[in-house]
């Protein structure tokens, strides 16, 4: 793998700012009444949406940290981005099975299709060539 920043976690670091923008902008939906919670279920999963425009906030904080994170090429960021998508996989799944049980195509393809790419970022995060990668950052780990 040449030294400069892989493609795949361009990639990433691409999913983890269109994700903090939605998560954006659902908050502000949400907040000014022009959204209801469960618009943006399908982002948040496991019913957290529930929980208000706050929880959409620390999501997109927390996905914009991890962008910054990989971008910097810190060393616990790839393990942190294999985390979060492992958590986003367990919320996934009762959404996938309610839409399974109720006919619902679109959710059925919705869910599916965030369950793929958590999956392909676990896999691709867990590659020796992207570990090495992140071993040889040169800033150090205090």
């Amino acid at each position: 793998m040449r030294e400069g920043r892989p493609a795949g976690i361009m990639a990433i670091l691409g999913l983890c700012v269109l994700g903090a923008l939605c998560s954006l902008a659902f908050a502000a939906l949400i907040a000014t009444g022009r959204a209801p919670l469960s618009a943006g279920a399908f982002l948040l999963g496991g019913g957290l949406e529930q929980l208000g425009p706050a929880v959409f906030l620390i999501y997109a904080a927390l996905l914009l940290s991890l962008a910054v994170a990989l971008a910097k090429r810190w060393r616990w960021a790839r393990r942190a981005a294999i985390l979060v998508a492992v958590a986003g996989l367990a919320l996934a799944v009762p959404a996938v099975s309610s839409a399974v049980m109720d006919s619902r195509l679109s959710a059925i393809a919705r869910e599916g299709l965030q369950i793929i790419v958590r999956v392909v970022v676990v896999f691709y995060l867990t590659q020796e060539p992207v570990r090495d990668w992140f071993a040889r950052s040169s800033i150090r780990q205090d």
